[in-house]
């Protein structure tokens, strides 16, 4: 996130882009009066967002804050979901857009957080996996590409509960070969690189 800083929207679609995960920081703790703050936009405005905050660890509470924003709206309202070392938890949102701001204060850092997100498809009626769809346990809808990558795109975690160690060291092994060249080093930015989506190869 932190090399992510003042950009313009990063676009999701269904395709090539239908979720992925980032870190506070590409490095082991975050820097003291740090501010920045990043937006995903889906390509469709039919399309909503899952974002699941997987780890947190802001000791500095409430001097370090992330706060989550569904387009103008405050999702992460409860000042327990904003800092501290909190449990995971997640949100769908009710609009195509979703920002991500985090600020700290002069004291002592730690890693920051890690959170996933996906594109969900509640205009997909029965959101059919043959047509490559997941349906989670939660009912939302994710693309089926995002299945046992070891993040939680589901919200619920029910996308990481029928795999095996197996399927999920290929689709690790697949994205670090991926080819430095591929289709999303094209369309992305220097900066926004240190973005990881861990879209499977096909």
């Amino acid at each position: 996130m932190d090399k992510m800083c003042g950009n313009e929207s990063i676009i999701f679609d269904g395709d090539l882009r239908p979720g992925g995960w980032f870190q506070l920081t590409s490095s082991s703790k975050y820097q003291p009066n740090f501010s920045c703050s990043i937006k995903f936009r889906a390509a469709q405005p039919t399309q909503r967002f899952v974002v699941t905050v997987e780890k947190m660890n802001t000791v500095d509470c409430p001097k370090d804050l992330l706060l989550i924003y569904d387009s103008s709206t405050l999702l992460n309202q409860d000042i327990k979901q904003q800092c501290g070392t909190l449990a995971s938890f997640s949100f769908t949102t009710t609009t195509s857009q979703v920002t991500f701001t985090f600020t700290s204060g002069s004291g002592t850092k730690s890693s920051g957080f890690q959170v996933a997100i996906a594109l969900h498809f509640p205009a997909v009626h029965t959101c059919p996996q043959n047509l490559g769809f997941f349906l989670c346990g939660n009912k939302n809808c994710i693309s089926k590409q995002l299945e046992c990558d070891s993040h939680n795109h589901c919200g619920d975690g029910t996308d990481e509960y029928s795999c095996s160690d197996d399927t999920q060291s290929i689709k690790e092994f697949a994205d670090f070969c991926r080819p430095q060249n591929d289709i999303l080093e094209k369309e992305l930015s220097e900066v926004e690189r240190e973005y990881h989506d861990h879209t499977p190869i096909l």
